[in-house]
């Protein structure tokens, strides 16, 4: 599913990691475990091409699926985010209006992935928000300042499955959360795997997270 070899990546000529590599089987979770400031978000956004500027890809590879990621041109790249591969972040606020009705924001995702109607893409949200345990009808219709932390985390993986992707990333998704709700995420990542078969690459600093959820984990270490 996903290939990295020898990468190493920089922010305005100062490496972040060098000489990285990773593999990620279809069906797999992959824990990846590091102290902040290690390059761990860094290495989500290379893997989907969502660098900053300031950042580049000195050398090495990534391969995911028949895809080599970095050669891809944009128009690529914009077909692949979120219908093949996805991203849930620490914070959902980076991935939600705060004026748009939250179903409304699924909806729009599965428009720009899936070929159906205004209707279909609203049932495909409402299917997604379920499965994201948020079943609940006036959870479509809810602001993003209606909704707990937990709530908007679950509408952020909504997002991220609706177009119902092969492989997704996770950038720490419960680091924000009290334990009862961080508890319920993870069951939410584990059911996920055993129901949709997707590949998963979970980050976080904190390896208990990982326990009953990761096939293996691997380890990222400061440069700092």
């Amino acid at each position: 599913m996903l290939q990295v070899r020898n990468l190493t990546v920089s922010y305005s000529g100062r490496k972040v990691f060098e000489n990285l590599s990773i593999e990620i089987a279809q069906g797999e979770a992959v824990g990846l475990l590091g102290p902040s400031g290690c390059g761990k978000t860094t290495l989500a956004l290379t893997l989907l091409r969502l660098l900053p500027l300031t950042a580049q890809v000195v050398s090495g590879s990534i391969h995911f699926a028949d895809h080599d990621m970095l050669g891809a041109d944009e128009g690529t790249l914009q077909r692949i985010r979120g219908r093949e591969a996805s991203i849930v972040f620490q914070e959902p606020a980076m991935a939600l209006n705060p004026v748009m009705c939250v179903g409304d924001q699924v909806a729009e995702v599965a428009r720009a992935h899936i070929q159906g109607s205004r209707k279909s893409w609203r049932r495909e949200a409402q299917l997604a928000l379920a499965e994201a345990g948020l079943e609940e009808a006036r959870f479509y219709n809810a602001y993003p300042h209606q909704l707990s932390a937990g709530q908007r985390q679950r509408v952020a993986i909504a997002q991220a499955l609706v177009a119902k992707p092969q492989f997704l990333i996770a950038d720490e998704p419960t680091s924000a959360l009290d334990n009862q709700t961080q508890a319920e995420i993870l069951e939410l990542f584990k059911g996920l795997r055993q129901n949709r078969r997707i590949a998963l690459l979970f980050i976080t600093h904190t390896p208990a997270l990982l326990s009953g959820l990761a096939d293996r984990c691997l380890m990222m270490k400061s440069t700092c």
